[in-house]
């Protein structure tokens, strides 16, 4: 398998016909997620089937958006034993809302809501109106089997960390395109992590719930950090948190507050770019670690390295 980074947009023809539509879907979910039985419903859907997707993925770590008219869907036994994936699926529905039936258990998922389903098992999925929605493949190897095997289908929504998972899984699909396969996978097993906190149903201390949130919002500024609209308050609420919250976790775990932990990591990502060779524009270098002058840059450059950024610069070239 690739593991190189990639995304691309996929939907049928506007000259394929209904049933070419309706294979082409079949088609396109037995290349990126396995085997599956399709039940389109021709009442709800006044005959006509229309959908569409953006993936992307770094080997078997894979995230699809998509969209498509009503269906029904059924994975059997044989059809999970036939593709021998053993791991599990995330589904994050954005809008309209689909019933999921796996074992004993089923529920009706609508936006707000979180799915986890067990790819190794049958299971039932019944959608009976237009549905656009994010599904994550979870590789086996990389969350707790014996959390994630009695996992509940439906994930607690009265846990906090519910609204971190899908912010960083929404933050995921709104970078593709920029990614690179190093740093995609960081954000995606940071993700995982996330879910296996959230798969462990013991009660975790409130210390605990800092240090998660503190991890997530280094992680978040470390992979937006030249994004000069990234702010302490726009961190706060992508993990899913007031910024009161952000300040005390990053206090008690990191002894740091939000504004100084990104000032840190973008003056530090500008240290590193001084040490290319060759000719280097100081101003982008400022504008990319939030600064908008290159003399308000070196004043906080100097005070974090107690050198200019050319003194920097010359050291590192020697």
């Amino acid at each position: 398998m690739n593991s190189d980074y990639w995304w691309d947009e996929e939907s049928p023809a506007e000259s394929e016909t209904v049933a070419e539509r309706r294979d082409h879907w079949r088609d396109y979910l037995q290349r990126r997620q396995g085997s599956f039985g399709l039940a389109f419903n021709v009442r709800d859907s006044g005959g006509d089937f229309g959908w569409k997707t953006l993936a992307q993925a770094a080997g078997d770590l894979q995230l699809v958006r998509f969209s498509s008219g009503p269906v029904h869907y059924r994975r059997t036994a044989h059809d999970a034993k036939r593709d021998g994936d053993d791991g599990y699926r995330l589904m994050v529905p954005l809008q309209g809302e689909f019933k999921l039936a796996q074992g004993d258990q089923a529920e009706i998922f609508g936006p707000g809501k979180v799915a986890f389903i067990r790819w190794d098992q049958p299971v039932v999925m019944r959608q009976d109106e237009p549905l656009e929605s994010l599904i994550m493949t979870v590789p086996r190897h990389l969350v707790n089997r014996g959390l994630a095997d009695p996992a509940p289908l439906a994930l607690d929504v009265s846990r906090p960390l519910v609204p971190m998972l899908v912010n960083q899984i929404e933050q995921l699909h709104a970078n593709h395109g920029a990614w690179n396969a190093h740093d995609f996978r960081i954000a995606y097993r940071s993700t995982l992590s996330l879910l296996d906190g959230l798969l462990d149903r013991t009660q975790a201390l409130p210390g605990d719930r800092y240090t998660l949130v503190a991890a997530q919002a280094r992680e978040t500024m470390e992979a937006l950090a030249d994004d000069r609209r990234l702010t302490p308050d726009v961190v706060a609420r992508k993990c899913g948190v007031s910024r009161r919250t952000l300040h005390t976790a990053l206090t008690k775990s990191d002894r740091v507050t939000p504004a100084a932990l990104l000032r840190e990591i973008r003056l530090d990502r500008a240290r590193k770019r001084l040490s290319h060779p060759g000719t280097i524009d100081m101003g982008q270098i400022a504008e990319a670690a939030g600064y908008s002058s290159v003399r308000r840059f070196s004043s906080a450059f100097q005070r974090q390295f107690e050198q200019t950024p050319r003194q920097m610069r010359e050291q590192l070239l020697g």
